[in-house]
């Protein structure tokens, strides 16, 4: 029975360290490939007259946005379900509140 609270009582990061590494690395990669401007300042390869610049941020800001749904996907599985550990009854109170 003990081990069964402590179980229930443990955090979504812990109760999902794979899930939990993956949105903190797509996370990091997001930042990084953003923040690393020798990777996207350079003059070349060149289409026309559009440096390379715009076409990383082309490419770049649409990877982002899925790489945000992905990482808000891996978010909600975190999430306990709608009644929560105790039931539907617990959900529906606020703290400090007894439920009927």
């Amino acid at each position: 029975m003990a081990q069964e609270s402590s179980i229930k009582s443990r955090s979504p990061i812990a109760a999902h360290p794979v899930t939990s590494a993956v949105i903190a690395i797509l996370t990091v990669a997001v930042v990084f490939f953003a923040v690393y401007v020798p990777l996207y300042a350079r003059a070349t390869p060149k289409v026309g007259d559009f440096p390379f610049f715009y076409f990383y941020l082309l490419i770049y800001m649409p990877v982002v946005a899925i790489v945000c749904w992905i990482i808000l996907m891996l978010r909600n599985r975190l999430d306990p379900p709608a009644g929560g550990p105790d039931g539907p009854a617990a959900a529906s109170t606020g703290p400090g509140e007894v439920a009927k």
